[in-house]
């Protein structure tokens, strides 16, 4: 397989405690600019804030010359986003995100003119972040694989609604912590990777001049120190300091004079655009291609969630005079578990009565229904969808177990991060997987199809 020379560098800009952070991010900074190269910094609120009451306002202009994104408001703050909502039903997990993070993605929005990607904090993946990422206009979740609670290997993909990259990381972690000694290692981690995705370099600048997490220090295991009783991270020696900013200007130059390119997060989006809602939909052929699961479909150079589809087939059950084409239109996956699979065969009179009343819920909701009301039960809505699938393809609608194809994106619970450092011993949050499945039903992969609408098989 024919090797990536591309290759994304990832600051995560974090540490408001540790005013040498400050120094390490001015170095990383000025080598950027020395070999002509931009980058992808995500930052915290406080780290932001941090940076103004110091003042530090030439490294918010520095940063302003790369992508930058938000990386939450606090970070390791108890609780963590992970450990308030993990309990929560989904519309209160979805206000709480927006309670905390509203004024971070705010502030980090209003100074840098706009948000290019969010990224989780440490261990906190959480599905209800999607529908504010939308909100505030940001276009892309990038994360990493070993935090990340759905999985495409290196490849992007539509999560939510939103662009989302959880490749692997292509360096030792942590990565500038290493430097000097780990310079070697370093380099055979991007030079010697297959594949032909680019490759994703994650690090913190605070790794530069401490030897330990900030985070880990002030709230490991749980520990919630008041705001006065937080302190900085412990320090390198100068002369550690020192040799290993030198070895990342080794590492930049081996990597410029070996020809990669250096992409940020925005040249991913760019080459990624969504193009679902480009033209009408047809509706015949997405019912055909639609038969023994509820899944993502792809063709005709876009892709459709099984969300998306089904909005699409719903709205051409109910519409008036069975259209062969309807708009496009967003869903969220459903806001709790469906019910007991309901079987045999429905009329289409039942099968029309039950799309007028999800019809209805689609456009008060936004989501697709946890069930339908159809033949004096409640259908789940994986089985409606291939019910209404099959009527429109001229066949009788019957009701039987479909399965969601798209849950297979979702990690098992044994792959999670739970013993993140920063979380309490036992930590768990199956509720957030959970949740996370549901919304499965808004995964899709990224990419641009030709030839007829089919199943997307897992390519």
């Amino acid at each position: 397989m024919a090797q990536s020379r591309e290759i994304l560098l990832r600051f995560d800009t974090e540490d408001p405690y540790t005013p040498e952070s400050d120094q390490a991010l001015e170095r990383i900074l000025g080598l950027l600019a020395e070999f002509g190269l931009r980058a992808t910094f995500p930052i915290t609120g406080d780290k932001l804030r941090a940076l103004r009451r110091r003042g530090r306002r030439d490294l918010i202009r520095a940063l302003a010359a790369h992508d930058v994104g938000y990386h939450s408001d606090t970070h390791s703050v108890h609780p963590t986003l992970a450990e308030e909502l993990r309990t929560l039903e989904w519309e209160k997990g979805v206000e709480a995100f927006g309670a905390r993070e509203e004024a971070g993605a705010f502030l980090v929005g209003d100074v840098f003119g706009g948000i290019a990607c969010y990224t989780q904090p440490g261990a906190n993946w959480v599905p209800h972040a999607f529908p504010w990422l939308r909100r505030w206009g940001v276009p892309c979740h990038y994360g990493e694989s070993w935090n990340a609670y759905v999985h495409h290997g290196s490849r992007p993909f539509f999560f939510g609604g939103v662009l989302t990259w959880s490749a692997p990381v292509a360096a030792p972690k942590p990565f500038l912590s290493r430097l000097p000694g780990g310079l070697g290692r370093a380099l055979a981690a991007v030079t010697d990777a297959a594949g032909t995705e680019p490759l994703n370099v994650v690090t913190h600048p605070t790794e530069l001049c401490t030897t330990a997490f900030w985070d880990v220090v002030n709230f490991g295991g749980g520990a919630a120190p008041g705001p006065g009783a937080r302190r900085p991270a412990p320090l390198r020696p100068e002369r550690e300091f020192e040799a290993a900013v030198a070895a990342l200007r080794t590492y930049l130059r081996v990597l410029v004079r070996r020809g990669f390119a250096f992409l940020t997060i925005s040249d991913l989006v760019r080459r990624y655009p969504d193009r679902a809602g480009e033209t009408m939909l047809p509706v015949g052929p997405l019912a055909h291609a639609l038969r023994s699961e509820a899944a993502p479909l792809v063709g005709e150079g876009a892709a459709l969630s099984a969300a998306e589809v089904f909005a699409v087939l719903v709205e051409a059950v109910a519409g008036e005079g069975r259209p062969s084409a309807v708009a496009y239109r967003y869903l969220d996956g459903p806001a709790g578990e469906p019910p007991a699979a309901l079987r045999g065969r429905v009329s289409p009179a039942e099968l029309l009565a039950a799309a007028r009343w999800c019809r209805e819920r689609l456009c008060s909701t936004g989501r697709v229904p946890c069930s339908i009301p159809l033949a004096g039960g409640e259908a789940a809505p994986a089985d409606f969808l291939a019910a209404c699938a099959a009527m429109l393809r001229g066949e009788e609608p019957v009701l039987s177990p479909v399965a969601l194809r798209a849950a297979d994106r979702v990690r098992p619970s044994a792959e999670l991060h739970w013993d993140w450092p920063v979380f309490p011993a036992g930590f768990t949050a199956p509720g957030l997987r959970a949740a996370t499945v549901l919304q499965a039903w808004t995964w899709k992969p990224a990419g641009a199809w030709s030839g007829p609408w089919r199943p997307w098989a897992g390519e």
